[in-house]
C-alpha cells in the first residue's frame, strides 16, 4: 500500500474518531474505489455507513471486506450487525460465529449474538450467550442489559432486575437501562419502584419518547390518570410517529370514559399502521360500549391479531359464517376468552337454530354439565372433543357481526340457562328455608385477571351493603387472605365453597337467592342468564358490554347496573347499594 494511501487513510480515521462520520464515509469511500481490495477500507466504510443507518449500501461494503479480510473478527461481528438491522437473523448469527471461532473471547461478539438470538425468540440461548460475554468481560454493561432483556424474554423477572441493577452499577448514567428495568418492576407489580426507574431515565434522556411512553403506564396504574394523559402526549410530540403511544393513549382516554377522544386517538394510530390489532379492538370497544355496534363489531374481529388472543385462533376446512343462510346447514359454534363470554353468547344457539340451523356448540369443559339443556343446541360438546361433520364455524363473539345486531334490532332475551332440578332443589334445603331475604354475593373475580383491580372489591369494603335481617350467601369460590378476618367474624354469611364443586352447584345455589349482587364475573352472568334478579358493581371505565349512559342492559332484562362515578370510587357505590338493599323485597322478583 503506497505512502499516499496510508495517510488518507490515518486522515479519514480521524475524521471518524472525532465524530465526523459522514465526512469519514466519504474518505473512506473514495479510498475503497481507489483501492478495491483493501479490505480494511472496505470495512470503515461498512462502519460509517452502519453508523448512518444506511444499511443496504453497508452490507456489500462488509460481505467485500469479509471476502478480503477474512481473518478479521470485528469485519465478522460489524457484518453481524447490519444483517441484523436488515433483520436477517439466521445470517448475523453466523456471522457473529465466524467472529467468535476466530476470537472466542470477544466480548461484543458474544453480546451481539445474544441480541441476534433474542430476535430469533431464542430466550435460553441467548441467556448463554451474554454470560459468554460477561465472562470475557464481567464489568460490561451493555452486556448486562441485554442479559436483563433475555431473561424477562422468558419471564424470569427477578433475575432481569438483578441483571439490570448490575448494569446500572457499571454505569450510572445509563438511561435505557433504567427505563428497561422500570419494566421490570412494573411485571414484578412494583409500581411505584417503576416509576422512579422511569423518571430517572428520563432525568438522564428526556427525549426518549418510549420512557415517556412506558411512564404513562405506570401512572395509569397508580390512578394517576391526568399524569398519564400528560406523559403520554410528550411521548407522541417527540415521535409524531409513535403509535404504541397512540394506542396507549387511546386506551387511557377510554378508561377515563373520554370516548370521542379516544377515537380519535385510535383514528389517528391507524392512520399510520392501518393494521394496528391494538387500534382497532380499542376502536372496537369504544363503539361498542358507547352503543355504536354497527360500528364496533367489525373492529373488533382484529381481537385475533392482537397479542392476548393471536394464539386462539381456531382453522377449521369449513369457512367462517358470516351471516349467509343456514337453512339446512350444520354450523360449530365455539367458546373463546373467558367463561363469561360464554354463558352471556351462547344464547345465540337458538338463534341460529330458529334460522334453520343444526347447532353444534363447542363450550370449555367446566360448562358442559350446566349448559346440557341449552335450547336450541344440536349437540353440546366440550373443548377439545373430537368434533362431528359440519359445514361452517363461528367463534362466539363473532355471531353479532355476523347477525348485523345492533341495540335497536337486538329482541327482548329471556331466561335461557336453568338448575338442574334435583340440585336446585338440595341447594334450597342448604340455603335455609327462613324468611329472611337470600342474597348471593360475590365481591372479587380471578386475581389474575387483567382487569381485576378495577372490578374487585377487598371484603372489608364490600360488607357496608349488608343490612340486618338478610341472609348473604357467597357465591364465590375462592378468597383473599386479606378477606377472611372480616369473612370469618360474619355470622350473616354462608360460604359454600368447599361445596360448589361446578357450575351447576354454583346454578343450584343461584336459583335459591332472591337477589344476586356482584362484581363483574362470570357468576354474574349465570345469574343474569338464569333470569334472577342481578345487581351488578361497575367500575368506572366498564367493560364494553355495559352500555354507558343506562342502569339497565340490552342483554339481561332483570340486571341492574350500578357505576362508580369517577375512577376507583367505590364508596358511593356501596352506600347506593346498602340503600336499594333496604328497599328490594321479594315483590320485586315478579
Amino acid at each position: 500500500m503506497t505512502q499516499v494511501a496510508t495517510d488518507s487513510f490515518a486522515a479519514a480515521w480521524a475524521l471518524y474518531t472525532q465524530g465526523q462520520v459522514v465526512q469519514a464515509e466519504h474518505a473512506f469511500t473514495k479510498l475503497a474505489e481507489e483501492h478495491p481490495a483493501w479490505g480494511e477500507a472496505l470495512h470503515m466504510r461498512g462502519v460509517c455507513l452502519l453508523q448512518l443507518k444506511q444499511h443496504g449500501a453497508a452490507l456489500p461494503a462488509l460481505q467485500a471486506a469479509a471476502q478480503h479480510t477474512p481473518q478479521d473478527p470485528s469485519v465478522h461481528s460489524n457484518l453481524g450487525l447490519v444483517l441484523r438491522a436488515l433483520k436477517r437473523h439466521a445470517e448475523s448469527l453466523a456471522a457473529y460465529d465466524k467472529a467468535l471461532q476466530l476470537k472466542p473471547d470477544f466480548a461484543q461478539a458474544w453480546a451481539n449474538r445474544g441480541n441476534a438470538l433474542r430476535d430469533m425468540g431464542q430466550g435460553d440461548e441467548a441467556i448463554s450467550s451474554y454470560q459468554q460475554a460477561l465472562q470475557c468481560q464481567p464489568q460490561y454493561a451493555q452486556a448486562l442489559h441485554g442479559l436483563g432483556l433475555a431473561y424477562g424474554d422468558v419471564k424470569r423477572w427477578p433475575q432481569s432486575l438483578a441483571a439490570f441493577d448490575a448494569a446500572l452499577l457499571q454505569k450510572p448514567d445509563y438511561a435505557v437501562a433504567y427505563m428497561d428495568r422500570g419494566n421490570t418492576l412494573r411485571e414484578l407489580d412494583r409500581v411505584p419502584e417503576a416509576l422512579q426507574s422511569y423518571e430517572r431515565s428520563l432525568q438522564l434522556n428526556p427525549q426518549s419518547a418510549q420512557a415517556w411512553s412506558n411512564r404513562g403506564v405506570v401512572l395509569k396504574r397508580l390512578g394517576r390518570m391526568e399524569d398519564a394523559a400528560a406523559s403520554y402526549e410528550r411521548a407522541i410530540a417527540l415521535d409524531a410517529g409513535f403509535v404504541d403511544a397512540m394506542v396507549n393513549y387511546a386506551t387511557l382516554l377510554k378508561d377515563m370514559m373520554r370516548l370521542s377522544a379516544a377515537v380519535a386517538m385510535n383514528g389517528r394510530a391507524l392512520g399510520i399502521d392501518p393494521d394496528n390489532s391494538g387500534a382497532h379492538l380499542n376502536l372496537a370497544i369504544c363503539h361498542l360500549v358507547a352503543g355504536a355496534w354497527s360500528q364496533g363489531w367489525p373492529h373488533y374481529e382484529w381481537r385475533w391479531k392482537t397479542d392476548q388472543l393471536k394464539d386462539g385462533v381456531r382453522t377449521f376446512a369449513q369457512p367462517q359464517w358470516r351471516g349467509e343462510p343456514l337453512e339446512g346447514k350444520t354450523i360449530l359454534l365455539h367458546a373463546e376468552q373467558g367463561l363469561g363470554d360464554t354463558l352471556q353468547f351462547c344464547r345465540f344457539a337458538q338463534t341460529l337454530a330458529v334460522r334453520g340451523a343444526r347447532v353444534l356448540l363447542e363450550v370449555q369443559a367446566p360448562l358442559v354439565g350446566l349448559l346440557a339443556p341449552l335450547p336450541g343446541v344440536h349437540t353440546l360438546l366440550a373443548r377439545g372433543e373430537p368434533l362431528p361433520a359440519f359445514d361452517v364455524h363461528c367463534p362466539l363473539l363473532s355471531v353479532p357481526l355476523a347477525l348485523g345486531l345492533t341495540l335497536e334490532n337486538m329482541a327482548p332475551v329471556h331466561a335461557y340457562l336453568r338448575a338442574d332440578p334435583v340440585a336446585e332443589r338440595a341447594w334450597a334445603l342448604k340455603a335455609g328455608s327462613d324468611t329472611a331475604l337470600r342474597v348471593g354475593v360475590v365481591w372479587s373475580g380471578r386475581p389474575e385477571h387483567k382487569n381485576d383491580h378495577n372490578r374487585s372489591i377487598p371484603f372489608a369494603e364490600f360488607q357496608r351493603i349488608f343490612r340486618s335481617g338478610q341472609r348473604y350467601h357467597c357465591l364465590q369460590k375462592e378468597f383473599r387472605a386479606a378477606d377472611l378476618p372480616a369473612l370469618t367474624a360474619r355470622s350473616d354469611v354462608a360460604v359454600w365453597d368447599t361445596q360448589l364443586q361446578s357450575f351447576s352447584d354454583t346454578a343450584a345455589l343461584i336459583a335459591a337467592m332472591d337477589l344476586v349482587v356482584s362484581v363483574d364475573t362470570s357468576v354474574a352472568h349465570l345469574a343474569a342468564a338464569m333470569g334472577k334478579p342481578v345487581w351488578l358493581l361497575l367500575p368506572f371505565s366498564p367493560d364494553w358490554r355495559w352500555v354507558v349512559g343506562r342502569d339497565d342492559s340490552p342483554w339481561y332484562p332483570r340486571i341492574r347496573l350500578f357505576r362508580q362515578p369517577d375512577t376507583g370510587q367505590w364508596a358511593p357505590v356501596l352506600a347506593h347499594l346498602h340503600q336499594a338493599l333496604g328497599l328490594f323485597t321479594r315483590s320485586q322478583e315478579t
